[in-house]
């Protein structure tokens, strides 16, 4: 009989308003928790799958039942682990994350120790996280920036026919820092490099995936003739060449719940760097136990986007810290460091 119970739950987060992008609205986002428990220890994981990559709550729940009762047995280090999730058939990614996320706070909380600590994360701290703007009507959008004056840097969502009109009405009420994330909406390059043209003098920081990751001989002509920074998101799911990647942006988006691996995304972030690339650690709408395992990451990154949990109206989780300069604060508490509220 195995050592470990694996149990699942449904996690329906609620976004503080309608969460609206360049590809549809958002009302309600279904999560799965996973629940692995040892010894008297339980450890968490959440997976925040993506219709973009063809994921949803069934196919976690389905991919996870194939587990194996002796599946964890003889996993006694991450490298096991990832081997052992590498050899199962037709992978959800948000799945293999939560599993491997669960697995890791629990083997911190067996340890007594911080996973941040037994990783030798260089901070505490990451960088200040942005803080998204979703798309909506100009003075709703205005009101979510007023409600956001806190936050050194906005991320905004544009990818519309109508983005000069929201970012100019953004500026009536805001000087603070943009970054725009326009989730493939620029669907050719000229569109994009009139966009690009008009961002330039709006204290644009840089852009996320301005076209569909399908456009890459056109994004390498972007990339080379952009005035702002490119920063992949659509285009990098962690399979990709990265001197290709390279090629065509100037920075990546490290996804958790696209990569599926806290161990592999690790590995990305030195492997772009390799490539002079800038590394962002973004999110999707997660708790604040999805977000811990990014923050983790984002203590070697250049930028973080790790605002899932500030999205959500009813976040069953809590031990994160955000601090007066909007940086996550990793908890001392083992593990993950967060428990269920």
């Amino acid at each position: 009989m195995s050592r470990f119970k694996l149990e699942l739950e449904k996690l329906e987060l609620v976004p503080s308003h309608p969460f609206t992008i360049a590809r549809g609205t958002k009302e309600t986002v279904p999560n799965v928790l996973v629940k692995l428990t040892a010894e008297g220890v339980t450890g968490l994981g959440e997976a925040g799958p993506n219709s973009r990559y063809d994921e949803d709550a069934d196919s976690v729940i389905e991919f996870l039942n194939q587990l194996s009762t002796s599946f964890f047995d003889e996993v006694d280090s991450t490298d096991v682990l990832r081997e052992k999730l590498q050899q199962l058939d037709r992978p959800v990614q948000s799945a293999k994350t939560a599993v491997e996320m669960a697995w890791l706070d629990w083997w911190g909380k067996s340890q007594e120790k911080p996973l941040w600590k037994l990783w030798d994360a260089p901070s505490q701290t990451t960088p200040p996280t942005s803080f998204t703007i979703g798309l909506d009507d100009i003075d709703v959008m205005q009101q979510k920036v007023e409600g956001a004056k806190g936050y050194p840097i906005l991320k905004v969502k544009l990818g519309t026919d109508r983005d000069k009109e929201i970012i100019k009405g953004i500026r009536e009420v805001s000087d603070q820092i943009i970054r725009v994330d326009a989730n493939e909406g620029w669907e050719d390059l000229d569109s994009a490099k009139q966009a690009i043209r008009f961002l330039v003098d709006q204290n644009v920081e840089f852009i996320e995936q301005p076209m569909p990751a399908s456009c890459k001989e056109e994004l390498v002509q972007l990339k080379q003739w952009s005035p702002l920074p490119i920063i992949a998101d659509e285009s990098f799911v962690g399979r990709e060449y990265m001197d290709e990647i390279g090629d065509q942006f100037d920075g990546i988006n490290i996804k958790l719940q696209k990569v599926g691996s806290l161990i592999e995304a690790s590995e990305l972030i030195e492997k772009a760097r390799e490539q002079n690339l800038k590394v962002m650690i973004g999110c999707m709408i997660e708790s604040s136990l999805g977000i811990s395992a990014g923050a983790l990451l984002g203590t070697w990154a250049d930028y973080v986007d790790l605002d899932g949990h500030l999205l959500i109206s009813n976040d069953p989780f809590s031990g994160l810290i955000l601090t007066d300069e909007k940086r996550i604060k990793l908890s001392n508490s083992p593990g993950l460091g967060v428990s269920r509220n």
